[in-house]
């Protein structure tokens, strides 16, 4: 009966790092976990709102994985220059088809 707000959902990508949809840090997994995390997501009746974790990549010196993260958090939509990953795109495309629905 409580409406749920999902946030900090998502998956790291090296922007300009492609590879296939399973091949972990390439912008086509992160752009397909978030497919499939917004499919899931629509099939939560009560679900209000959601909040993707994070808009751009920001410097941690946890994150020192050489070639991939090199102390950035890479889980952003967004490089840290501000240059769109592919799944900026999706979802982009996501609350844009959200806008023409009612909520109830």
């Amino acid at each position: 009966t409580r409406p749920l707000v999902m946030s900090e959902f998502g998956a790291g990508a090296r922007r300009m790092r492609r590879g296939g949809d399973d091949e972990r840090w390439t912008e086509d997994y992160q752009a397909a976990v978030y497919r499939a995390q917004f499919a899931m997501q629509a099939r939560i009746p009560f679900l209000r709102g959601t909040s993707p974790w994070i808009l751009k990549d920001f410097r941690t010196p946890k994150r020192p994985l050489p070639g991939i993260q090199d102390y950035f958090n890479r889980k952003g939509l967004m490089d840290e220059r501000g240059e769109r990953k592919l799944a900026w795109q999706v979802v982009h495309d996501h609350y844009a088809t959200l806008q023409g629905r009612k909520t109830p």
